[in-house]
């Protein structure tokens, strides 16, 4: 291997040996070992001074961060609150029961109204005894480090009397540790929770409790007595320090209370048997301040409210929260802790992106690709925070010397938040963020062919970031490359990063490598000399992320292991670098983390040269380990629920399917029932939390947070451990039968928690995705029709309509539908028909309510193609607005006048051509123009643009009575109206929709052939000049064009624009798309095939 050769990295290793033999930091010695080498290394006395113990941590300058309200438009929806809860274990057993089982369980469902997730940390209850000090030490401060990295300033609560704990010796804790929290020796592991979460932060959202210690005087019995005293010679005075500084530190964060004992009713519970015995174990205490837990309720609430203001649903924006989410992934990626390591060594790859960005002559978008694990989502990570840096500091030297402001930058993580697979979501992103007013269309097909448009035109500098897009949704899978144009326009660059040798990778690899049509190359057709290029690029427009260099490794096993104080020696480095799984970055992080917890300092050479060699080998060796050291059950429990679920999930629901330990392993039978009749779940109840941090402390570096990092919802951290789970616990190695089976156990557990459990939110992303799993693996008809009619039933709650209701088209309502057999829509209609009677005759609802449901019911039936039925529900909501007696303020009233108009004109413009139809559409189009007028909104932009269209499908109807009537009137009606929209879209400079209304003028002249062709010709140029060729209009123009000339009996140039707009059609929509597939029947025409056939043209 090229590593044993390198001199320089040599020497580095040999001077890290040289500094160890003089430091010798061994981290974790057995007794033995410690007892040996008492005469070489001392060990550190239990004497220390208590003021000095508190001025070193007085010394310390700590992160004071302050919460702040969120932004009301960016709060992306549910949040977790992490409360920890920190005493001495013995002598608070009552005040805990209180804290846990009223106060806690009173502000979960506070919480819960304000979409909020309560997590109570008590890891004083199941601590399994003869848990190491280190272990202990470890779990109580990262536990509190999780509430730091949701909350900012963590909820927290002390409770202090006469006792402070366990002290723990110095050499009980690695240097590391007591290094890593910057805590002097002498602290209680209780005070190292006050100091870490509370004082060095003056954190004002941290309560403590004193407990006056006045009712040891009605104590009698010694051995109770001694609960609740400590014996450490120096308790009374630390625990004088620790309040005197706590007091000073929150002076109206701390409380004094007292408590009175209640002789012989002192009751021992065993947690594990259930079993009670009187006279032993727990003494109970009566608190007499009756006051204070209301008060301590009442402050965690303010704090709460302070930091997480309610917001209401609408003033949530989903595209503005999707991009939050992606930014905190983004950051996560690259600017955090060892995260960073995964772009040593990247250099070269950021390098070349970078020249990339700044190309004025690439013409094609940039494919990074790599194996998994080889570091690329930290790249892309990377490289669009350096994107985002230098455009916001103006530092970069933009293409074409162009200025930064007013570059716009998109990215999307696939895979990364919920819903982030959805390619069509991934464009509406894209549309949204790049024009805000844009009207986003209702298919894939027309949504990809409109950002392919937007690409292949746009005159405003853009760079757009895509990572993994491999891992879209399958069944998009043959558009997931489609959106991307041949040619980018010169203001557009596109970075994608792909999996080596996917499917997306082999298509695009074709689509810009291989020769056009012409014989010419991508990039000639571009007029991009290839040679002048980006170096590294020339004709391949993609960057292989390469094997990672010996030095890099060295570089990252080095940071990895010293920022726990750990080294290795030169024979260990060897052993670890030899290794060919070295080179992935992933690997090498892992296998870093289990040399970091491996115990026995004396085998480790041994421990190395057992380490797989391989990604998914180390990942099932590490498992394995997880394994056996915690509970099995549960550890497999919680990665097989992961790896089934749509979107992961959140650690409230872990804790609650989790504490249904009787019934978690497969093969047990799920019950149908509700949880609380069936004797499992019972509502409310969790497993506790002490045994799930055990569970999560293992599987920590493997999950993530997934989407918005305070929703407290988990995922595995690389979809490489998904693969792994798969063959490890759900036997995908095995037959599809096996597979399919054990899947089916599982998304049954997790379809009965939210058929009976769950916010809305969360039932929404996950029921109907198990439901369908299971009615497509259900053996038993009885089976499918039972989880069919379920779904059902779930798509007509209201609460879960609301949210599954899109206004511009509800895709995932629709789709549920569909797969739940109902594939014409017949049963939505019935059932959404039966739904608005409910919804009429609901008294607690507001005519705004019962109006805005009813709308959306018509909307989403229209979206079906259920016309009539949609009709029907509109003209009873208009029935509604009309009615005098409405309690709805006029501008209110009028918006959704307008609004209910506009849906009933398209519904009948589609179900009827006949003239009376025709007309009563004018009608109501002119009557949203008049709506407009009388509340003089006619200057305001967005009602201004309503205006234009109004007048535009007044122009396209008279069209049509005129198609139908020959009326000299509606000719004249539709002209009239035509240039008003022409006039409109002018002022407003909305070019798009002008030619289209000048489209709308070339129908009208349909008895002149000569002026229609006049009319197409100019706004050829002008939309070629504007957006280019490749663009739908374009399309249409080629279409209307030949029609044009058809009529003229011009056949040959009809040919000529049939296949034109056939061609364009193939680039701009796509081979399935409905307006291309019209294209080609077209051509295929007897009377244009012989033209076809004659020119020597074929179709595909």
């Amino acid at each position: 291997m090229a590593f044993h050769g390198n001199i320089f990295i040599k020497r580095d290793i040999e001077m890290q040996e040289a500094r160890r033999n003089r430091q010798r930091p061994v981290e974790r010695k057995d007794q033995e070992t410690q007892t040996e080498g008492k005469d070489k290394y001392a060990l550190v006395q239990r004497e220390f001074d208590v003021y000095e113990v508190w001025k070193k941590v007085d010394e310390n300058k700590s992160n004071n961060r302050q919460p702040q309200p969120i932004r009301k438009d960016c709060r992306p929806g549910w949040k977790t609150v992490r409360i920890f809860v920190s005493s001495t274990f013995k002598d608070f057993h009552q005040e805990r029961e209180i804290l846990v089982k009223e106060v806690f369980a009173e502000l979960r469902r506070w919480c819960e109204a304000r979409q909020l997730h309560l997590i109570d940390c008590d890891l004083r209850w199941g601590v399994p005894k003869g848990t190491d000090t280190e272990l202990t030490v470890r779990t109580c401060l990262e536990e509190i480090d999780r509430c730091i990295e949701y909350n900012t300033a963590p909820y927290f609560i002390n409770l202090t009397c006469k006792r402070v704990g366990l002290i723990p010796l110095k050499e009980d804790l690695p240097a590391s540790l007591w290094k890593q929290y910057d805590l002097p020796f002498g602290l209680s592991v209780t005070e190292m929770e006050i100091v870490h979460a509370a004082y060095r932060r003056n954190n004002p959202n941290a309560i403590f409790l004193f407990r006056e210690d006045s009712f040891l005087h009605g104590v009698q019995e010694k051995a109770i007595k001694e609960r609740f005293i400590d014996e450490e010679e120096k308790a009374e005075e630390k625990l004088k320090v620790l309040k005197e500084k706590i007091k000073n530190r929150f002076q109206n964060g701390f409380k004094t209370y007292h408590c009175k004992y209640i002789p012989g009713e002192n009751l021992y519970v065993n947690y594990s048997t259930k079993e009670k015995a009187v006279g032993q174990g727990i003494p109970k205490l009566e608190v007499v301040d009756k006051g204070l837990f209301e008060e301590v309720r009442k402050f965690f609430e303010e704090r709460i409210e302070f930091q997480y203001p309610v917001v209401k649903r609408e003033e949530a924006n989903d595209f503005v929260r999707f991009k939050t989410h992606h930014e905190d992934f983004m950051t996560s990626r690259c600017r955090t802790g060892n995260r960073k390591d995964m772009i040593i060594g990247r250099e070269d790859v950021l390098k070349k992106i970078d020249d990339y960005i700044n190309d004025d002559t690439s013409g094609y978008p940039l494919l990074i690709i790599g194996e998994a694990g080889s570091g690329k989502s930290s790249i892309m990570a990377k490289a669009v925070s350096d994107a985002l840096e230098k455009i916001e500091s103006k530092r970069q030297s933009c293409a074409g010397n162009r200025s930064c402001d007013g570059w716009k930058v998109f990215f999307h993580f696939v895979g990364a938040v919920p819903k982030s697979t959805s390619l069509l979501l991934i464009l509406r992103r894209l549309l949204k963020e790049l024009d805000e007013s844009v009207v986003l269309p209702e298919t894939i097909q027309d949504t990809a062919a409109l950002v392919r448009k937007e690409l292949s035109t746009r005159s405003t500098p853009t760079v757009i970031f895509i990572d993994a897009l491999n891992q879209i949704d399958k069944e998009t899978q043959v558009e997931s490359t489609f959106w991307l144009p041949e040619i980018l326009s010169s203001n557009v660059h596109c970075v994608v990063s792909l999996i080596t040798n996917s499917e997306p990778h082999i298509v695009l690899q074709k689509r810009y490598s291989c020769s056009q049509p012409d014989g010419g190359s991508v990039a000639q057709d571009a007029k991009i000399n290839p040679e002048n290029s980006t170096p590294g690029f020339k004709s391949r427009p993609e960057i292989l992320v390469p094997d990672l260099k010996p030095r890099h490794q060295f570089d990252i096993m080095n940071n990895y292991l010293s920022h726990f104080n750990k080294t290795l020696d030169a024979e260990q480095v060897f052993l670890l670098l030899d290794k060919a799984s070295a080179k992935n970055p992933l690997w090498l992080r892992i296998a870093c983390e289990e040399l970091r917890v491996y115990g026995d300092f004396r085998s480790v050479n041994d421990f190395i040269v057992r380490i797989e060699d391989g990604l998914p080998e180390l990942l099932k060796q590490v498992l394995k380990r997880f394994e056996a050291e915690t509970d099995r059950v549960l550890l497999v429990a919680t990665i097989c629920l992961l790896e089934v679920s749509k979107f992961g999930l959140l650690e409230t629901e872990l804790l609650e399917i989790l504490a249904d330990k009787d019934h978690l392993e497969y093969g047990q039978n799920n019950t149908e029932e509700s949880p609380a009749q069936s004797g499992g779940i019972e509502k409310g109840s969790r497993l506790p939390y002490a045994e799930w941090a055990s569970v999560y402390r293992n599987l920590r570096v493997f999950l993530r947070p997934y989407g918005n990092p305070n929703e407290g919802r988990l995922d595995f951290y690389h979809r490489t451990l998904s693969k792994v789970v798969q063959e490890k616990y759900l036997d995908k190695s095995k037959s599809d039968a096996d597979y399919n089976k054990k899947r089916w156990w599982w998304h049954k557990k997790l379809a009965e928690y939210y058929r009976y459990c769950g916010t809305y939110d969360r039932k929404v992303e996950e029921y109907p995705h198990h439901l369908l799993f299971l009615e497509q693996f259900s053996a038993d008809e009885e089976d499918q029709k039972r989880y069919s009619e379920w779904l059902q039933e779930f798509l007509q709650d209201i609460k879960a309509f609301d949210r599954l209701y899109d206004n511009e088209f509800s895709a995932d309502l629709l789709f549920y539908w569909r797969e739940s057999g109902d594939k014409d829509y017949v049963q939505m209609c019935n059932q959404y028909l039966e739904l608005s009677k409910r919804i009429e005759a609901n008294p607690d609802l507001t005519t705004v309510d019962r109006c805005k449901t009813l709308e959306q019911l018509s909307r989403v039936m229209g979206q079906g193609g259920r016309y009539v039925e949609a009709l029907q529900m509109a003209e009873r909501c208009l029935e509604m607005l009309k009615d005098p007696s409405n309690e709805m303020e006029k501008k209110e009233r009028d918006e959704k006048l307008i609004s209910i108009y506009s849906n009933i004109g398209h519904i009948k413009s589609i179900i009827s051509e006949e003239i009376p139809v025709c007309h009563e559409i004018i009608g109501l189009h002119k009557t949203v123009i008049q709506i407009i007028r009388d509340n003089h909104w006619e200057n305001e932009t967005r009602f201004k643009k309503l205006t234009a269209l109004q007048f535009n499908k007044i122009a396209y109807i008279s069209g049509e009575i005129y198609r139908l009537s020959r009326s000299a009137e509606s000719l004249a009606q539709g002209l009239e109206n035509v240039e008003e929209a022409i006039k409109l879209y002018a002022e407003l400079e909305d070019f798009a929709h002008e030619l289209e209304a000048q489209l709308t003028k070339a129908t009208l002249y349909r008895d002149s052939p000569e002026e229609q062709l006049k009319i197409y010709k100019l706004t050829r140029q002008k939309t070629r000049q504007m957006f280019g060729k490749e663009h739908d209009l374009m399309c249409r123009l080629s279409f209307n064009t030949a029609i044009a000339y058809e009529a003229a009996d011009d056949l040959d140039n009809a040919y000529k624009y049939f296949r034109r707009a056939y061609d364009l059609g193939l680039k701009v929509y796509g081979p399935k798309h409905s307006s291309t597939e019209k294209y080609r029947d077209t051509i295929c025409e007897e009377k244009f095939a012989l033209i076809g056939r004659s020119l020597g043209h074929a179709v595909d």
